[in-house]
């Protein structure tokens, strides 16, 4: 046990990645371009859950629901019962 003076050595190294929401919405991005059925609903967050980065490749399969984001589950519902892959973006404050 080190002493009061010294300090303790960690035996792994800390790696810092991108944050979550970044790698979410540059993955969102990449499937995207593999996937034309793949589209993003969001909750007007799309700066928080960097949805934007699908949005500004693919505009016409990125719906920004406002909000709403009870709306926007029904509408993500609605565009997988017509064959699309969709993916609902929102958040929620924790305590």
């Amino acid at each position: 046990m080190p002493s009061k003076t010294e300090t303790a050595q960690s035996k792994f190294e800390v790696k810092l990645g991108a944050a979550t929401r970044e790698a979410f919405g540059r993955t969102l991005a990449e499937l995207g371009r593999e996937n034309r059925d793949i589209v993003v609903c969001d909750a007007d967050l799309s700066k928080s859950t960097m949805t934007t980065y699908f949005a500004k490749e693919f505009p016409d399969r990125f719906f920004s629901c406002g909000i709403a984001e009870a709306n926007m589950v029904a509408v993500a519902a609605g565009l997988a019962m017509a064959g699309k892959i969709p993916f609902a973006s929102s958040f929620s404050p924790s305590s």
